[in-house]
């Protein structure tokens, strides 16, 4: 990629130019001739330029956009390119939603090493709401799990696995485990854990456990872990809202989980991948493992 254009991106991004200094291992005097040789090209000034730092003007805040979206294209020619030249990847980057990290990945990866002795992976479950950006800016190789629909551009190809609905988790002693369905709305004196984020399912808990009108979100306490969630509705006190499809791992903890009397939204969950990578032999294995294994969701 043209090095003015890395310099710049490394700057915007950072906000500082010693910053990008180090991200780029390069000297203050080669990046800021760098920024000034682009300047000069766009015919426009892209940054402010004071004591703390160096934050993007009007124009390059429209320069920033577009610049992104350049360096995404060439990461995925680089990709389209290495898939003729090479055998593979030397790393597979997986993000994983809970159904999966928690249900499949570790005989997902068994599967890899037996058929990719040298391969490495990775796999990162703590992706956040914007899970597109990484999968798109290529830190992600593989998402599985939900990625909303309109975050989904035309460079992801989507292989849909299974559909995910949201149910309660609850103590087994709690009088509501003894119900085949939980009614939300008799949990009002209950707190709320959760341990994804998934404002869908937050906005129907709110619908029916808060206070008409009422705007402060009803989660109590916030965590990535779906074993301290455990944890916490074990303690007492606490419900907490995750995948039906997790029944036994819940269940193995001494715990319940019930299906809503109304129902949670029920969303389509698979593999996402960019389309540049398809090449790779690890993606293709990915792609196959999910057609021929007998998934337990």
């Amino acid at each position: 990629m043209d090095k003015n254009l890395k310099a710049f991106l490394a700057v915007a991004r950072h906000q500082s130019l010693t910053a990008a200094c180090g991200e780029l291992a390069l000297t203050q005097p080669s990046v800021t001739k760098r920024i000034a040789n682009l300047e000069h090209q766009v015919g426009a000034d892209l940054f402010d330029r004071d004591r703390r730092g160096m934050k993007l003007t009007a124009a390059g805040k429209v320069f920033f956009r577009r610049a992104e979206r350049i360096e995404d294209e060439y990461r995925q020619c680089l990709e389209e390119v290495s898939t003729i030249t090479t055998a593979g990847m030397p790393v597979l980057r997986v993000g994983a939603g809970p159904v999966f990290h928690l249900n499949c990945v570790a005989r997902l990866f068994a599967a890899l090493i037996k058929q990719f002795p040298a391969l490495k992976l990775e796999v990162k479950t703590d992706t956040g709401h914007d899970i597109a950006q990484p999968l798109s800016a290529g830190e992600l190789d593989i998402y599985l799990g939900i990625i909303p629909k309109e975050q989904v551009d035309e460079a992801i190809l989507v292989k849909y696995i299974t559909s995910v609905e949201h149910g309660i988790v609850v103590r087994s002693d709690d009088p509501n485990a003894q119900n085949a369905v939980i009614d939300p709305s008799k949990l009002k004196g209950y707190r709320w854990v959760s341990f994804v984020v998934d404002p869908e399912t937050e906005r129907r808990i709110q619908e029916y456990c808060a206070p008409e009108g009422a705007v402060e979100s009803m989660i109590d306490i916030r965590t990535t872990s779906f074993a301290t969630g455990l944890q916490l509705v074990k303690e007492g006190g606490f419900v907490m809202s995750a995948p039906l499809q997790l029944a036994n791992r819940i269940e193995s903890e001494g715990l319940r989980i019930r299906p809503t009397v109304h129902g949670m939204p029920r969303r389509d969950a698979g593999v996402y991948v960019r389309k540049s990578s398809l090449g790779y032999n690890a993606i293709q294995a990915v792609l196959s493992y999910f057609e021929t294994e007998d998934l337990d969701f």
